[in-house]
């Protein structure tokens, strides 16, 4: 496994500005979804470590939702994952749909399709505006959703995926509809060799 150096800040604005690409094309599909514009926006681009990813929630333990899917093409492979703490996700499903989220939010069916979609839309975008760059078609898997404890969720798909990267691209993600705001993140973790095709792509050292 060849570890990821510290990037430079060249490399995380390369990044900040791929990401604000892909919320660009994330509004359209998000606005046709809701019905009404609503705005999204990259605050924050980082590069961490797996194992502290616990730490930009409330510990391990905290309650999350989190719809994730795998990208792969020549050379590149990695999963997309857009998170967001249970009551950011009520949120989020409130401003899409004008209604209230009534019950537990880990059974409502409509809850959970509603996530779906704005997770497939979110994650797609983001990963064919990858596939720009870097001039190949990236597949993706169909979308999954999971709630559950930070920990539990994270652990259970990075042992089944055992991708050969312990580094995630971490884009702090900001949903607006008129006066309401809405936190969430979106993560990449790739492989080695993904983080390097991306670079090269982009001609960043």
């Amino acid at each position: 496994m060849s570890p990821i150096v510290r990037p430079s800040y060249l490399r995380i604005d390369a990044l900040k500005e791929l990401g604000n690409i892909g919320s660009a094309h994330a509004i359209t599909g998000l606005s046709e979804l809701m019905k009404k514009r609503i705005d999204v926006s990259i605050t924050n681009v980082d590069i961490i470590p797996l194992q502290i990813i616990y730490t930009l929630f409330n510990g391990p333990e905290t309650m999350i939702s989190v719809v994730y899917l795998e990208g792969y093409s020549d050379n590149f492979r990695g999963m997309m994952f857009l998170i967001f703490p249970h009551p950011e996700a009520r949120k989020i499903i409130e401003m899409a749909t004008g209604r209230k989220v009534k019950g537990d939010l880990m059974t409502d069916e409509f809850s959970h399709s509603t996530l779906k979609e704005i997770g497939n839309i979110m994650c797609g975008c983001y990963l064919n505006i990858f596939a720009q760059f870097i001039g190949k078609k990236i597949m993706h898997s169909v979308p999954q959703l999971s709630h559950d404890m930070v920990g539990a969720v994270l652990d259970s798909i990075l042992v089944d995926l055992s991708l050969e990267s312990d580094y995630a691209i971490v884009l702090e993600t900001a949903f607006t509809f008129t006066k309401n705001e809405c936190r969430g993140f979106l993560f990449f973790i790739p492989t080695s060799e993904s983080v390097e095709t991306i670079f090269g792509a982009l001609q960043i050292d």
